[in-house]
């Protein structure tokens, strides 16, 4: 796996972890709902599935690209995604800047 894609996918692992922390802080005070209806579920039937999911498919990308030869496309996807978590993230400070 390239170095600069480690650093994207391990990025992505961080960044995956907060949203759970934070998606899970803003259920329990009640503050915000799940989006993803997927999710939703998967909360509502078992919290630690939740982190489960949330934390194990970054760790699964990782598995994965370690085994496959990358091409460009998917760089181009795993930084999309990088940047889908980066907005989330912001959207998660956001709501927690106007509640506490």
């Amino acid at each position: 796996m390239n170095f600069n894609r480690f650093h994207a996918v391990s990025l992505l692992l961080l960044l995956a972890i907060f949203d759970s922390l934070f998606t899970d802080f803003g259920i329990r005070n009640n503050h915000i709902s799940e989006a993803n209806p997927l999710m939703r579920y998967l909360y509502g039937t078992s919290v630690p599935a939740f982190y489960l999911i949330k934390i194990a498919l970054p760790l699964l990308l990782i598995l994965i690209l370690t085994k496959i030869e990358v091409k460009k496309y998917l760089n181009l996807l795993i930084g999309g995604t990088v940047a889908l978590y980066v907005l989330i993230l912001f959207q998660h400070i956001f709501w927690m800047t106007i509640i506490l």
